[in-house]
């Protein structure tokens, strides 16, 4: 397979058209007419992402986080992003990125997360022209009522999670449910309006807890990494039944990484 047609699969499915005008979603590194047998699928290229490309003789990494954000002025080896970059060019690996049209898309990141932990029936968050089913976090309305404190449980074990720091009353009631995988407290206010009873997402600020706090809404914080690496399987899926469909030889794997960068002692 050529490197256009693996984007073309990834596209069909995630148009980089809905990604938000400040994003850089696409191609970040390499040659559309380069042939791929192998795929790694992760969250971010870090490190040992790209050591692991190099020594598993990967041919393209996909992750949701551009390692290309803002423009560069020089790509040198001392420099954090160009020593991966210099690293992927000389051993012909090619980067490919979909950040927030991955977010907002049917069976992107909201959505898996949102599956991860049993909703159903979830509405976009924060919509926009694309379609009904677009747009970013999801709401869902649980079928039956339940506290804050068990909602924090369910939520800890269905992403296997050793904590999950939350605020508002334990005891609170909980019916309507608001998420948003990654950072998603620039939000909030939607999942409020809504009329949801609490918002699950990652990176909350101790000022965005006590603004939403005093406005009634209980928060969940699941990390930013962990609300977000549920879509790494998904993608993971979703190319090997496209390539079985076409008949196509790929090998696509997700890293085995952890890349959650914060442990509690």
């Amino acid at each position: 397979m050529k490197c256009r047609e693996l984007i073309r699969r990834i596209e069909d499915a995630y148009p980089t058209s809905t990604a938000l005008d400040f994003d850089n979603v696409g191609l970040l590194l390499g040659d559309i007419s380069q042939p791929v047998k192998k795929v790694l699928v992760a969250l971010d290229a870090t490190d040992a992402v790209v050591q692991e490309a190099i020594a598993n003789n990967y041919d393209c990494i996909i992750t949701h986080h551009a390692l290309i954000y803002t423009p560069l002025k020089r790509v040198v080896a001392h420099d954090v992003t160009g020593r991966k970059i210099l690293a992927l060019a000389k051993h012909g690996i090619s980067l490919y990125t979909a950040h927030t049209n991955l977010d907002k898309a049917p069976s992107g990141v909201n959505d898996c997360l949102a599956k991860k932990l049993g909703l159903d029936n979830t509405t976009p968050m924060v919509k926009d022209a694309f379609g009904n089913d677009v747009g970013l976090g999801r709401i869902a309305e649980l079928s039956q009522e339940t506290t804050l404190d068990k909602l924090a449980v369910h939520v800890k074990h269905s992403l296997g999670l050793k904590e999950v720091r939350y605020s508002g009353d334990l005891q609170a009631k909980i019916k309507k449910v608001a998420l948003c995988g990654g950072s998603g407290m620039s939000f909030w206010q939607g999942a409020k309006e809504a009329g949801c009873d609490v918002y699950i997402t990652g990176d909350i600020k101790y000022g965005d807890a006590l603004t939403a706090l005093a406005a009634g809404l209980c928060l969940l914080d699941i990390t930013h990494y962990s609300g977000e690496n549920v879509i790494v399987k998904a993608i993971v899926d979703r190319l090997r039944a496209k390539a079985a469909q076409a008949g196509i030889v790929l090998e696509i794997n997700a890293t085995s990484i952890d890349g959650q960068p914060f442990h509690m002692l």
